[in-house]
């Protein structure tokens, strides 16, 4: 056992995580009966988590056992919750501070169509020394262990930051020999693309308005991967919701991960999820395809109870069997 053990750590392709966090959020869950516009609501809280694309991926891949050092640029009182949130996650919290409070946002369950409202506040701004504050953070996580380390940056960007704040944070990361993880919509995931990242993991959407293709089957999603590929990702992941996943690696393989076996009615964060089961899976010696699968498990997983990224391994342990995956021509 500890043999194998010496091996898979030997051969993993990741030791730990890097998730940088330049528009990070306090993510709140709440329900309500029905939702009506223009009358009083008393929803029910149903999670409250440290949120941003980034800091739910880190979650989920901590609850999954993969070390995870986390980058926020955080704010206000709000953002001391968030660092005190983070550490009861496992996660270590390496914040940029920044003036102003850290934003909150809320997804609404209407409980009588099953149906989520999203709210999402605008983050406080930052200058050209917070994100340089940033890099450094960054630089700095990724030199304890470069060949070891991936690094994850998605979401959105507050206001102030660089327009190619992403495609900076993955010229820093491959320059500094660490892997880079991109998730991030629009012209910002062009620029990060020409800084050849290792992987590109986008949804279907996203991946349609970054290459001008259209959104559709299998094969149309298939087709978008490659050209994200083709634009200098070494791979590229692209989610299609329930209806599961599509992977070309870095050897030019195409993979089809999904779907669910099961359909969880809380999807908020479960893209994150895949993001961080497929990092985990990757610490843990698993090869691309199969961390990609076990990713998809965890995405599963997620969206059975609310909380981004809160999720329970014995979930994608027991939704793993139903989870295919096939190889495509």
């Amino acid at each position: 056992m500890a043999a194998i053990a010496m091996t898979a750590a030997a051969t993993a392709l990741a030791r730990r995580l890097v998730c940088v966090a330049p528009n990070a959020s306090v993510d709140k869950i709440a329900a309500v009966d029905a939702l009506r516009p223009g009358e009083i609501h008393r929803p029910q809280v149903l999670s409250v988590v440290a949120g941003g694309k980034a800091l739910n991926v880190g979650r989920a891949a901590a609850a999954l056992g993969m070390p995870v050092v986390a980058v926020p640029v955080l704010a206000g009182h709000a953002g001391a919750w968030m660092a005190d949130r983070l550490a009861a996650d496992g996660i270590e919290a390496r914040p940029v501070w920044v003036s102003g409070e850290t934003r909150e946002c809320l997804s609404l369950l209407d409980r009588s169509t099953g149906r989520l409202t999203e709210f999402y506040e605008t983050g406080p701004r930052i200058d050209d020394a917070a994100w340089a504050a940033v890099e450094a953070a960054v630089e700095t996580a990724v030199a304890e262990d470069p060949a070891g380390t991936l690094v994850v940056v998605s979401g959105s960007l507050p206001s102030g930051a660089p327009a190619d704040a992403h495609a900076q944070a993955m010229r820093i990361t491959r320059e500094a020999g660490a892997r880079g993880v991109v998730d991030v919509g629009g012209r910002a995931l062009a620029g990060a693309v020409s800084e050849r990242p290792w992987l590109v993991k986008v949804n279907a959407l996203e991946a349609s308005e970054a290459t001008g293709l259209p959104q559709g089957g299998l094969a149309e999603t298939l087709a978008m991967a490659r050209a994200l590929r083709d634009s200098g990702a070494a791979m590229a992941f692209v989610s299609r919701g329930v209806d599961g996943a599509v992977l070309v690696d870095a050897m030019g393989r195409a993979w089809r991960i999904g779907p669910p076996p099961e359909v969880g009615s809380f999807p908020v964060g479960s893209g994150d999820s895949l993001m961080g089961g497929f990092a985990a899976s990757l610490a843990q010696g698993h090869p691309v395809p199969e961390a990609a699968r076990r990713g998809a498990a965890a995405a599963a997983a997620n969206a059975l109870h609310p909380g981004q990224g809160r999720i329970d391994p014995e979930d994608v342990a027991r939704l793993l069997p139903g989870i295919a995956l096939e190889a495509l021509s």
